[in-house]
């Protein structure tokens, strides 16, 4: 059975991925976020991946109808992070702290 919490915890990239739209999304937890392009040391086509991964957890929602900015060579305003997702990165913290 695949447990998604483990792979939150031991897949470096893909957590880092979703406290990068937890930390963007403090400020206004209903705003829509710009789509990361670029994430050091994770290529491109894994990126990809990465996000795919955090939409079909739950654990990010896809704004795929109003874009009210649009910009050559970005995806603006196209994801958020979902209370599941806040959850899921609290958890997968509480289990480092116990393990250590």
């Amino acid at each position: 059975m695949f447990d998604e919490m483990e792979r939150l915890r031991e897949g470096k990239e893909l957590h880092a991925l979703l406290q990068h739209y937890r930390g963007v999304g403090e400020a206004d937890r209903q705003a829509w976020q710009d789509r990361v392009g670029e994430f050091e040391g994770v290529e491109p086509r894994q990126l990809v991946k990465l996000h795919g991964e955090l939409l079909a957890y739950g654990w990010l929602e896809q704004n795929t109808g109003i874009t009210p900015v649009l910009r050559l060579g970005a995806a603006a305003n196209c994801y958020r992070i979902t209370p599941a997702g806040i959850r899921a990165l609290k958890q997968a913290q509480s289990t480092e702290m116990q393990t250590v």
